[in-house]
């Protein structure tokens, strides 16, 4: 069975760019803060699922993505 993630950029400053994800697009209630410059999660955020494919989307379109959905 397939697993769903949804994500939403909401914050995108100079040095970091944030997200929320969860189960649906009503349900974001998991954070993850990406270092824009390693392009690593930052220790203390969940990073688990969704910061590997939001790197690799940003890194193919040169730009973070608005909002998206993974699957698992």
């Amino acid at each position: 069975m397939a697993k769903l993630t949804y994500f939403k950029k909401v914050r995108d400053d100079n040095g970091e760019v944030e997200y929320h994800f969860g189960p649906s697009r009503e349900a974001l209630d998991a954070a993850l803060v990406i270092d824009k410059a390693t392009f690593a999660a930052v220790p203390g955020t969940q990073s688990s699922t969704p910061a590997g494919q939001i790197i690799l989307r940003a890194r193919r379109a040169g730009e973070w993505p608005e909002v998206g959905v993974i699957t698992s």
